[in-house]
């Protein structure tokens, strides 16, 4: 079978979406022909391979430090469709196609591109925008990306949801048939955690794109309050993006030591994961949160905002494997982990035990399952 994968994020860009496609990608491809079409980024070769998977890179894009991913690169993301579409209808002999939904005009090229290799397409769904769209999007992009939404789901000949949120929405929002949507989440690789690292009491830690929706300035104001009443706790924050020098200067008019890391290589950031007492994730929009997922097979007690349309209550069960708070409760459930030992002792143990399900290597079967089903009812 050969596979044709789309997406606009991929490593070195971090970006949950493009970890997915990597993660189940490098492991199908012990079975599979893989072919990953993604933008390309300066120090990456147009065309390689790499871990079992044939990566081609197109167009010419940053990686986006001190952009919004979301916010920005509306044309470069437009160019980029388009080269793959030049590209993608040379090539006739695909099984099947899968589209990371990271992207509007993307997913329209996907669908040219598995009908010109009379081949089935799979639409991968993080989130489902719908009202965001007005919230996130410029006036001028807003509405049209409403819109070219709207009739996305309508393309494919089947929908993964990365989360039962995402399923519902699709259902809800957009009028996806339920018996074209498949639930598969997102996964973590638990062999990375399989070293020993000692926890450090009141290191508190947030790892992932600095982004306005990510409200990662809310938890430097409690920090701020709770450094009066426990002086001990330590705040580091791992990322960049558009809001990290708004971040920067925030802490500084506060008086607050807070730790800035740019994304730290993979073995270091599971290390500061392990050693850390608490995560804390504010961002009010998410598909699923696999940083949550990874903090559970780190060890430590995840904190996350629940918000209409995010997914993270789908992970975060409250008082079991993590908290489930609203924005104002934030201080209090810090209080609660760096107050109540045994508290925190459950929620470590909960969260080891919950996080076996979501293993990268049985997620990647589940898909390649779902790839051969397709293949063969068409």
């Amino acid at each position: 079978m050969k596979i044709a994968m789309l997406t606009t994020w991929f490593p070195p860009i971090i970006v949950g979406s493009g970890n997915r496609f990597y993660e189940i990608g490098r492991r199908i491809s012990k079975k599979y022909e893989v072919h990953i079409y993604t933008a390309h980024v300066e120090g990456c070769n147009r065309e390689e391979e790499r871990d079992g998977m044939v990566i081609h890179r197109y167009g010419k894009f940053d990686i986006p430090k001190s952009k919004s991913i979301e916010g920005d690169y509306h044309i470069s993301k437009l160019k980029f469709s388009c080269k793959v579409l030049w590209e993608g209808l040379k090539m006739k002999d695909f099984d099947i196609v899968d589209c990371n939904v990271v992207s509007k005009p993307l997913s329209y090229v996907s669908y040219f591109i598995s009908r010109s290799s009379d081949a089935p397409l799979i639409l991968t769904w993080h989130e489902v925008w719908y009202e965001k769209n007005f919230e996130s999007l410029n006036p001028f992009l807003a509405l049209p990306g409403f819109f070219l939404e709207l009739f996305i789901p309508k393309l494919s000949d089947i929908n993964i949801a990365v989360s039962a949120t995402t399923k519902r929405r699709l259902i809800e929002l957009l009028g996806v048939d339920p018996g074209k949507v498949v639930e598969i989440p997102n996964g973590v690789d638990l062999k990375e955690f399989e070293m020993s690292v000692e926890k450090k009491y009141g290191r508190i830690l947030y790892a992932g794109r600095l982004e306005r929706h990510k409200k990662v300035d809310s938890l430097i104001l409690v920090y701020k309050r709770l450094k009066r009443i426990f002086p001990e706790i330590e705040l580091i924050i791992v990322g960049s993006g558009p809001q990290k020098v708004f971040l920067q200067k925030l802490a500084k008019e506060l008086h607050i030591d807070v730790k800035f890391y740019e994304p730290l290589p993979r073995r270091k950031l599971i290390e500061l994961m392990k050693s850390s007492w608490i995560f804390v994730l504010p961002s009010i929009r998410e598909g699923q949160g696999i940083v949550l997922l990874e903090a559970m097979a780190a060890g430590t007690p995840p904190i996350a905002v629940k918000a209409e349309g995010s997914a993270v209550g789908d992970i975060v069960k409250n008082n079991y494997n993590g908290i489930l708070i609203s924005q104002s409760e934030m201080e209090n459930a810090i209080k609660r982990l760096l107050m109540n030992g045994d508290l925190h002792t459950s929620l470590r143990e909960n969260g080891l035990k919950f996080v076996r399900n979501y293993n990268w290597d049985e997620i990647a079967k589940r898909v390649a399952k779902l790839y051969e089903r397709i293949v063969r009812r068409c």
